[in-house]
């Protein structure tokens, strides 16, 4: 399981978003294709979002 850091995919919130959990769909080293598997501040579970590589992080 990986996650990215919801401010990565909605700017605006700052430090006010959270972790959220994610399945990647295609990462070619530059961007990730992710699907947000659970619920952020502003973010749905099923979304689907574009953010760069580096933004995704393993889940411990």
């Amino acid at each position: 399981m990986h996650q990215v850091e919801e401010k990565e995919i909605r700017p605006e919130l700052g430090e006010c978003g959270t972790t959220v959990p994610v399945r990647v769909l295609t990462d070619d080293g530059s961007t990730a294709r992710v699907q947000i598997d659970g619920c952020g501040v502003l973010l749905r579970q099923g979304a689907v979002h574009t953010v760069p590589s580096t933004a995704v992080r393993r889940r411990s």
